[in-house]
């Protein structure tokens, strides 16, 4: 759990999303991190192809620090980092005008399951995105495996990391992911 969060800390780190508030591995539901954006940036493709890749960070972490990956990646079904991540990223093709396919279409549900199962192209964009961000995901956690690490063994240690202590450790992370 320590490896999975710490994932996805890094990768907000890494990706500049935001502000990491509080990062713990007690809390009820398991792991959970918070973080809040530092301004009102437009939700462009790119932004969200980032939130994207942090949200599946965790799954990488696992793969790329303990070789398997917790079922549906942290969290129950319907609030994993799986359904998260496939729910963003049929949003971006479907609803958000960033389809790779008939962008202009507007295809909202509330079954975006069914919709998935019944066209095959949609199904293919949304794969490939996840796909996408994914491999990134695991780019990062291989090249920053280092700050990975760290910021599992002092979540292993204490549990819980927020305020002063927090602050200090994301910008010891942040001189070692630029370096």
């Amino acid at each position: 759990m320590a490896v999975h969060e710490a994932g996805h800390a890094v990768a907000r780190l890494c990706l500049g999303l935001g502000t990491l508030e509080m990062i713990t591995i007690e809390a009820a539901e398991g792991g959970a991190i918070t973080w809040r954006f530092d301004m009102l940036d437009d939700q462009t493709e790119d932004l969200l192809a980032s939130v994207l890749v942090a949200t599946l960070a965790g799954r990488a972490a696992e793969e790329e620090f303990i070789g398997s990956v917790a079922a549906s990646s942290g969290g129950g079904p319907d609030f994993s980092d799986l359904a998260q991540a496939t729910d963003l990223a049929f949003r971006m093709e479907a609803t958000l005008g960033f389809g790779q396919k008939r962008p202009l279409l507007y295809r909202a549900t509330s079954e975006p399951a069914l919709l998935l199962a019944l066209d095959a192209d949609l199904k293919e964009s949304v794969d490939a995105r996840l796909e996408t961000a994914h491999a990134t995901a695991r780019q990062l956690m291989s090249r920053h495996g280092n700050a990975v690490e760290f910021l599992a063994a002092h979540l292993i240690t204490h549990g819980t990391l927020e305020g002063p202590g927090l602050d200090h450790l994301v910008a010891q992370l942040r001189e070692a992911i630029h370096q």
